[in-house]
């Protein structure tokens, strides 16, 4: 293991691929396409790297002793899916869906969640946000479902990055120019390309492994198979990045990762060489049979001089533990501090731990603020996968609605610090601003125009409603005035 790519790959990123051409022809796609397998194949051996990692192989595994090498423990603390599994229910606690922006798309909204759900798109989201958390890169592929089907108008599905790649433009915007999903079978490979007109099926060589990379994998497209055209007029894979270097969510700590690899690894072979510690005679002589007895038996009987005296001892120096533990939680807590972890300290008792200063004590903050970058991300790259849906809904005749209508809405620590988002969406209401605003700018809510319309009764009764009529005052004493008179009262006499 410690002579193949997952052990000796360095990690920086995954690379962005570029295409320096407009259009992807008939003419240019192999040649397009053998560029960026270059970089694909780069990108595919430390994402293999990444993902045997997460699941525990790991350079400790291969480590070497040059002293007492047959005390040689390897122990993985696996904390790359600790991280792993954490980023992944912290960013997405519920199920992505859409909300509306205004009052007039919501019923539209409510429908188009509807083929949402039944496209798949939530189980494609878990395991492209699992990919991206582990590899860096997600990607997610949507295509029309069968003609007549309008229950499950399309379908979505989640990709491996080790086979799949976005080309984009080297213009201002980048926008994407084709995507590629590849499948290998022995020695040859099997290239899907897809632009907004076309979609290329090319076939080629491969030599290399997959499962364990080999640095001199190399992939090569050959033949053009077959062209068809485009039906969306939309390119359907769409590619999901954690971060904007296109780093895993471990990444940034494998080398702290390994650091603790090895120190676990050594406290334990302190503690076995303490075990197996030499004995030591002094001014004895024993023989083979003697030394097996003693391993047997465990005594030993020595007979002493008055000028020579006997002596046993263990020949030891047992490792400084509480110094390791020191360097141990030291470490730890700069792998939770770059990767945006919740703090696991047992000095707790020194903190406040109510309310926001659990937050902030924590750690609770700088997580929800890795989160929510990876969030702007991700509602990036959906763009386009709601344009390919819209696309086909529309080209179905199923629903007619303007991508501007709706916004993806992914709800994070729903209850967190409610109290305190109540009082000030109570604020922002008393102040005067619209109850979708208050409602928004309080994150008392993560859905504010569908909650206030389910809610607008309550808040007229509360709050009374806006739009109604007020009086004016000079007609409201001018009818005091005539209340007065009606009583029989002259107010002229009155005034006498």
């Amino acid at each position: 293991m410690a002579e193949n790519n997952i052990i000796t790959t360095d990690l920086f990123g995954r690379r962005t691929i570029y295409s320096s051409v407009d259009q992807i022809t008939e003419e240019n796609v192999i040649a397009e396409v053998n560029s960026a397998l270059v970089i694909h194949i780069q990108n595919m051996c430390e994402e293999e790297r990444l993902y045997w990692y997460r699941r525990g192989i790991q350079p400790v595994l291969s480590r070497e002793k040059e002293r007492n090498s047959f005390i040689n423990n390897k122990a993985v603390i696996n904390h790359a899916e600790e991280i792993v599994s954490f980023k992944n229910g912290y960013f997405m606690t519920q199920p992505a869906n859409y909300v509306a922006r205004n009052d007039d798309a919501k019923e539209k909204v409510d429908e188009l969640n509807e083929y949402l759900y039944r496209s798949g798109k939530h189980d494609a989201d878990n395991a492209t946000i699992d990919w991206f958390h582990t590899v860096g890169l997600g990607y997610i592929y949507v295509a029309p479902s069968e003609d007549g089907d309008n229950e499950v108008p399309f379908k979505a599905y989640a990709l491996r990055p080790q086979s799949t790649f976005v080309a984009y433009s080297m213009k201002p915007g980048n926008a994407p120019v084709y995507a590629v999903n590849t499948v290998t079978v022995d020695d040859k490979i099997y290239v899907d390309v897809w632009t907004k007109e076309k979609v290329f099926r090319l076939d080629g060589t491969y030599k290399g492994r997959l499962a364990t990379p080999d640095p001199d994998t190399i992939a090569t497209a050959i033949n053009i198979l077959k062209i068809e055209p485009n039906i969306i007029g939309e390119i359907p894979i769409i590619e999901y990045r954690y971060n904007s270097t296109n780093m895993a969510s471990f990444e940034p700590v494998v080398g702290l990762l390994d650091e603790l690899n090895n120190v676990l690894s050594n406290r334990i072979d302190g503690v076995e060489q303490f075990i197996q510690s030499l004995l030591v005679l002094t001014n004895c002589e024993i023989n083979d049979e003697d030394a097996d007895s003693i391993k047997t038996k465990g005594m030993l009987m020595l007979r002493s001089t008055a000028e020579l005296q006997a002596k046993v001892e263990l020949l030891s120096e047992e490792l400084d533990q509480t110094q390791t533990q020191t360097l141990v939680e030291d470490i730890f807590r700069r792998i939770l501090s770059i990767c945006g972890m919740p703090s696991q300290a047992t000095d707790r008792a020194t903190y406040d731990t109510t309310g926001a200063a659990v937050m902030a004590n924590f750690g609770w903050y700088q997580a929800d603020a890795f989160a929510r970058n990876t969030e702007d991300l991700f509602k990036a790259s959906n763009r386009q996968f709601d344009k390919v849906i819209l696309k086909i809904l529309s080209q179905k005749g199923l629903l007619d609605i303007s991508i501007n209508d709706f916004e993806l809405q992914l709800v994070r620590n729903e209850t967190a610090n409610v109290q305190s988002k109540a009082q000030a969406f109570q604020t922002l209401l008393a102040s005067g601003l619209h109850p979708i605003l208050a409602a928004q700018k309080s994150g008392v809510s993560n859905d504010p125009v569908s909650d206030i319309a389910m809610s607008e009764k309550y808040l007229k009764l509360i709050w009374g409603d806006p739009d109604a009529p007020k009086p004016d005052p000079a007609e409201g004493e001018a009818t005091i005035i005539e209340e007065d008179n009606d009583n029989g009262e002259d107010a002229s006499e009155g005034a006498v």
